[in-house]
């Protein structure tokens, strides 16, 4: 325990610190209640009230805000209902907390460590905002679309269940809104939201109650039946024809004031939905026509590095020794040449890479390819070491870490700089209970990199293999 004056170590028997006096009976007990809280909602959470863990939860943070136990499962529980900011928060005031030994690096490393993962988490936040907008412009439609996406991309975001659920009821789709309302029931249990929702899809009872019709039907029949009188011939009645009249002309006044107004008012409400309509589709189709520009620009500016690389390539003097020394770097190039012309995601390197790798340029006398050699490698090599780098952290999540060495190898060969991949180069080394290089590659982290995010994590690692 840590005293909360003089922030000293002290014996969890001990009622009162010795080195400062301070009287720790108080602060134990709003300890064990902070832990109390904390044991309450991991409770909760395991049978998925996550709404009922998270008030557990802040409660227990309420009583000590360096209880990363809870702070740590708050963020886990956020992060399975879909609020990824909120649980990198989280994890990030727990880190502060308890730099050291702290299953918050762990977390917020898993989410950084696979940049597919968050930019898909990134764009479910976008495309819920982009969504939310749309509805509060009236367009059902393009709001339900950008909400479909959100869940294909973050199958936990409980707010999108929520506004598509609502979407649903708006346009009379009960049925979808409730599958929807299910879903995200499954996720949390007890979400206030979700089952005031369920309730609104309930069907709504009958007023009338047994017999109020027959006792009606009974008054109607007895009302009918008149007493019986003597017979008294009928005078007309010329008040019943100026009544009538009055009510007609009545009704026509309350046609003209009230139900024409409100026919107008209807016709410019669907006029105004479908200028916004045509607006958001106007934005969409300018968001289209940018993106196209955008494509046509690099595409031109692939044309113009091309034809540059082109008369590089040509201004090259083949020495007439040897001209078949040249041969490889001539192949690299054309193969360069062939994947800039296609689109960016159909791109492959590696082979040009690994050519490159070969080549013996201790023989060419050419100023101008020594310069194009270099210019190739610093377009492709940072990429190719970020994919052999993502391919071996892939490999070491599944404990294959002898294979994952092989690509991080890679990496580390193509980007010297890439403090990841030397990191956990080391870290494979360590599981494989070879210290020795595993010391060394810690050590080039914490010499070469003291800034990085990896330093304090080596710096530990480091320490365990010299203890």
């Amino acid at each position: 325990m840590v005293c909360p004056n003089c922030q000293s170590n002290i014996s969890d028997k001990r009622i009162r610190c010795d080195r400062c006096g301070q009287d720790l009976i108080l602060y134990k007990k709003i300890y064990r209640a902070s832990n109390m809280y904390y044991n309450n909602g991991l409770t909760r959470a395991k049978v998925r009230d996550l709404s009922g863990a998270i008030v557990a939860l802040k409660k227990s943070l309420e009583l000590n805000k360096a209880n990363t136990n809870a702070r740590n499962l708050l963020g886990l529980i956020y992060f399975e209902m879909g609020e990824t900011v909120a649980a990198l928060s989280e994890w990030v005031i727990s880190r502060y907390f308890r730099p050291d030994g702290n299953d918050a690096d762990k977390y917020i490393d898993d989410i950084q460590e696979n940049p597919t993962r968050l930019d898909g988490l990134n764009q479910a936040i976008k495309r819920y905002n982009n969504a939310l907008v749309f509805a509060k412009q009236g367009s059902d439609d393009l709001a339900t679309i950008q909400l479909k996406r959100v869940i294909q991309l973050n199958p936990h975001f409980i707010r999108a269940y929520h506004l598509l659920s609502i979407l649903y009821m708006k346009n009379g789709e009960n049925e979808r809104a409730k599958k929807c309302l299910i879903r995200a029931a499954r996720i949390d249990v007890s979400n206030t939201t979700t089952l005031r929702y369920l309730k609104e899809l309930e069907p709504q009872p009958s007023l009338t109650r047994d017999g109020e019709g027959s006792a009606v039907t009974d008054k109607d029949t007895s009302s009918s039946i008149m007493p019986v009188s003597s017979y008294r011939e009928d005078k007309p009645n010329i008040m019943a024809f100026v009544n009538l009249v009055i009510g007609v002309l009545i009704g026509l006044a309350v046609a003209t004031f009230l139900i024409l107004p409100s026919m107008k008012n209807d016709d410019i409400t669907e006029n105004n939905q479908n200028n916004v309509d045509y607006s958001a589709g106007m934005a969409a189709i300018e968001e289209k026509e940018a993106a196209i520009a955008q494509l046509q620009d690099e595409k031109d500016e692939l044309e113009g590095t091309i034809i540059q690389l082109r008369a590089e390539l040509e201004g090259i003097v083949i020495p007439e020794s040897n001209p078949e020394l040249y041969d490889p770097l001539f192949d690299a190039f054309s193969l360069y040449i062939d994947e800039l012309a296609k689109a960016e995601a159909d791109r492959e390197f590696k082979q040009i890479a690994e050519i490159l790798r070969l080549l013996d340029t201790s023989m060419f006398e050419s100023e101008a390819s020594l310069q194009l050699i270099e210019r190739i490698k610093q377009e492709i090599y940072p990429g190719l070491s970020k994919e052999y780098y993502d391919s071996g952290h892939d490999l070491y999540s599944d404990t294959k870490y002898e294979e994952a060495l092989e690509d991080l190898f890679l990496s580390y060969n193509y980007d010297p700089t890439n403090v990841n991949a030397i990191y956990f180069i080391g870290r494979a080394y360590h599981r494989l209970e070879d210290y020795d290089n595993a010391k060394i590659y810690y050590e080039i982290v914490i010499n070469d990199y003291p800034d990085s995010r990896r330093y304090q994590n080596a710096k530990s690692y480091l320490n365990r293999i010299q203890d």
